[in-house]
């Protein structure tokens, strides 16, 4: 978010709006916050054992608050729903392609 913003109940409501219209438009799969404690763990494989990495991993300023699953018919709908977002009025959104097991 950008500094020095605190995001109140108008800024949820409308992300929760923003979010009952993508439903609607069949384009909405998951939303979630993510959780603030305890901190992300990283699972590495080396030499043959799982290693256990306690985290955080990204600078502070770079932390993640949530995330937005949707289905756009490629990256040219993804970043036009983005700037749709609420939440770009506040702070940055990240597009990124994942694979759903049923694309594959």
């Amino acid at each position: 978010m950008e500094p020095g913003f605190v995001p109140g109940p108008a800024n949820g409501r409308e992300m929760i709006e923003f979010g009952t219209a993508l439903v609607h438009e069949g384009k909405h799969f998951e939303t979630a916050h993510l959780g603030g404690g305890p901190a992300a763990a990283r699972l590495e494989a080396k030499a043959g054992k799982i290693l256990v990495t306690d985290g955080p991993f990204a600078e502070t300023k770079d932390q993640v608050g949530g995330y937005s699953l949707i289905r756009a018919d490629g990256r040219a709908e993804a970043i036009e729903i983005a700037k749709r977002f609420p939440h770009a009025k506040w702070g940055p959104v990240e597009v990124r392609e994942i694979l759903f097991f049923d694309d594959v």
